[in-house]
């Protein structure tokens, strides 16, 4: 009898404990704009300005800017707006007064470190990693996620765009054609991306369930990413916690 009351009470200070600590939560993503909208109807109009979200604590955001006049990422509340000038250098500056063409947003307090044994050479094997170890967390995949991936990369190709002026028409076509490309190879790398298997044309390709952004660890920079490759024990995937 003795026994039962002590394991009844077991189970109710754990009750409370977990009471006390709330249901677990997954960040909400916000989404303005789609892809669609520029890539096939050719309307590059902002749907958001940054400084009504800017200084947000803990927000990690991706996106194009307005006109597609350069490539935005908000990492912890801190946003970059890179672009490209006429000789092909990229140049960086603060994204708090900038707006978006589209943007990708969510604000994550805490993240879980899940280092990545295997090598990373592709977008469809980063989605399977991402999709595996987020429900092995407990997280919805049904629902659009936030992640990060850093580590010291073999090589990460990426571009930037830069519509010109006066603003060409805008197709699938010729969407890349007023693109910088660049490259990072051995060199540490912080990458934000939105893996959802339900936003294709909205923020992902339509042969994709990730968008993807990259900078130099530390520095202040926005990069869409074309390709990634780390070698294995390399990277380590971050979820929300």
């Amino acid at each position: 009898m003795r026994r039962n009351q002590i394991v009844g009470a077991c189970g109710l200070v754990v009750l409370g404990l977990a009471a006390a600590m709330g249901p677990l939560t997954q960040p909400a993503v916000r989404v303005y704009g789609a892809k669609r909208t520029f890539m096939m109807q050719g309307k590059l109009g902002a749907t958001v300005a940054l400084d009504s979200l800017l200084p947000r604590p803990h927000l990690y955001a991706l996106g194009v800017a307005e006109g597609l006049h350069g490539e935005l990422l908000v990492w912890d509340g801190a946003g970059a707006l890179t672009r490209t000038a006429a000789n092909q250098r990229t140049t960086t500056r603060s994204a708090a007064h900038s707006k978006a063409a589209l943007l990708v947003a969510s604000q994550v307090p805490r993240w879980q470190a899940v280092p990545l044994p295997a090598a990373v050479r592709s977008y469809p094997a980063l989605e399977k990693l991402v999709a595996r170890h987020a429900a092995r967390l407990g997280l919805d995949t049904t629902r659009a996620l936030p992640f990060r991936l850093e580590g010291r990369a073999v090589a990460v190709r990426w571009h930037v765009m830069e519509w010109p002026r006066p603003a060409a028409e805008h197709t699938m076509q010729n969407h890349k054609q007023y693109a910088v490309q660049g490259r990072f190879a051995n060199q540490p790398v912080e990458v934000l991306g939105f893996f959802s298997r339900q936003h294709q044309t909205i923020f992902t390709h339509h042969t994709t369930f990730v968008h993807m952004h990259v900078r130099p660890a530390g520095q202040a920079f926005a990069a869409h990413v074309d390709s990634l490759h780390f070698a294995p024990g390399t990277a380590t995937l971050y979820l929300p916690r």
